[in-house]
């Protein structure tokens, strides 16, 4: 029996919290997979909605739980427990039925990250998830004495605050990097006052979209492939980061060119990963029947005379 979370379930949940899966990496590496928290303050979050069900059958209990934010386009799967659970026919139910009511809630994409050598990728295949894009999390524990390669700073700020003037330029540089197909389900990051950019000569070649939390720094990189000396440019980003808890930069496939300057700046390889995604809804497109008001249900008009032309035969008699 799958259904809505409610009081009864409270001892389930707090007994599964630490033997789940988070398959939402930012907030994995942010926050934690705090999925009784989301229960609790979801109500007197803006805009957030988080949805879970409960399956109990018998022996069989499982947890799922989904993350959708009204600003956002996608849900994200941010909980599953425990982690057995997908082995079961039961828990693949839980899963769909997951999908169904964050379909239901306007969402077209359900996204989750799972490692692609583990048994959940497997599982989420065969209930219609797909490889949409693949990426590493690489991982700075905190201020490196001995640094692989020393970078020296540029000596001024090259990095300064997204403004709301940024926005066009920032989708640009995602349009310009990001491929088509992942295009499809993940938007053009922008928060203005929140994230960071550069610029060089007025045209913008890196933007840094940046979470942090309790348990870490998150760092998604959009940098154009031209961009020079990126190994000081991220350097002198890092001179100005807290250093008190662990930095983790996401980096997609499509910009695997990063992964040797990380390495050179002490970062290290944490976790390979498949973003996977099911779609929950297709957009179709139809032609929209408009009535033009100048053309129809009038008549035109002359605008010269009508000249009459008559049989050449008769106008001889």
């Amino acid at each position: 029996m799958i259904r809505d979370l409610d009081w009864r379930d409270l001892r389930l949940l707090h007994r599964v919290r630490d033997r789940g899966l988070c398959p939402d990496s930012q907030l994995a590496f942010t926050r934690g997979a705090h999925a009784m928290q989301n229960v609790l303050l979801d109500p007197f979050i803006p805009g957030k909605s988080v949805i879970t069900l409960v399956s109990r059958s018998g022996d069989f209990e499982a947890v799922g739980q989904c993350i959708y934010r009204s600003d956002a386009p996608n849900a994200r799967l941010s909980f599953f427990g425990p982690a057995e659970a997908l082995d079961h026919d039961a828990g693949l139910s839980l899963l769909e039925s997951l999908a169904a009511a964050v379909g239901e809630h306007g969402a077209p994409n359900l996204v989750a990250e799972v490692d692609e050598r583990s048994e959940a990728f497997e599982r989420l295949r065969s209930v219609g998830f797909a490889i949409y894009a693949r990426q590493r999390i690489w991982r700075l524990d905190g201020p490196s004495d001995h640094p692989k390669e020393q970078v020296e700073p540029s000596g001024e700020r090259v990095w300064r605050v997204e403004s709301s003037k940024d926005t066009h330029a920032a989708h640009g540089l995602y349009h310009n990097i990001v491929p088509g197909l992942v295009q499809q389900v993940e938007p053009p990051p922008s928060r203005p006052g929140h994230n960071l950019v550069y610029l060089r000569e007025g045209e913008m070649l890196g933007y840094l979209d940046i979470e942090r939390g309790p348990l870490g720094t998150w760092i998604q990189p959009y940098f154009h492939p031209a961009v020079e000396g990126f190994q000081g440019l991220f350097g002198d980003y890092l001179r100005d980061v807290p250093r008190d808890r662990p930095v983790h930069v996401c980096v997609r496939s499509y910009q695997s060119w990063m992964s040797g300057p990380l390495e050179r700046l002490s970062f290290e390889p944490s976790v390979d990963q498949a973003v996977m995604v099911k779609r929950l809804a297709i957009g179709v497109r139809r032609p929209a029947a408009t009535p033009l008001p100048a053309v129809e249900g009038t008549y035109p008009e002359p605008t010269a005379p009508i000249a009459r032309i008559e049989d050449p035969a008769r106008a001889l008699r």
